[in-house]
Order: C-alpha cells, then structure tokens, then sequence
C-alpha cells in the first residue's frame, strides 16, 4: 500500500474528511513513524499490514507532545507480523 492510501485509510480510522489535507504533514510524520518502529521490531516490509500501520497512527494521534505510547494490541500484532 502506497503512503497516499495508508494517509487516507489514516484518516478515515480518525474521522477527518478525506478531502482535507489540514493534517495530512502531521499524519505523513505518523505514518513514517509507525513504519519505522515497525521495521526495526523486525517486521519485514512486506509483512507491514496497512490496519496494524493505522492502529499505530491512531495510537500516536491520542498521544500529548512528548508521549510515545502503543497501544498493547498494536504491540501484540507488531509481534506477530515479526513473525518470530
């Protein structure tokens, strides 16, 4: 899945219009984050699932500045796609 669909399955998982693009730097920045957390728990690019990306997205969206939290489930689902 290209960054353009993950950014609106992002922001159909959030509630915010498709067609706005008010957030769309702050949910690329997620995004890219999320990916990147996720690669180096050992989850292969190509075991990355679009849902468990925008669990992570969701997760650091409810987040205050400053606070990196996950949320178990997007834990348990990282470790599964690590595929151990």
């Amino acid at each position: 899945m290209t960054n353009e669909e993950l950014l609106i399955e992002c922001k159909i998982g959030l509630n915010i219009p498709v067609e706005s693009t008010d957030f769309d730097s702050v949910l690329n920045q997620k995004i890219k984050a999320v990916k990147n957390y996720m690669r180096r728990a050992g989850v292969k690019e190509e075991n990355m699932d679009s849902a468990v990306i925008v669990l992570g997205v969701t997760d650091l969206w409810n987040t205050n500045a400053g606070e990196v939290k996950f949320s178990p489930v997007f834990e348990s689902l990282v470790v599964q796609l690590r595929g151990d």
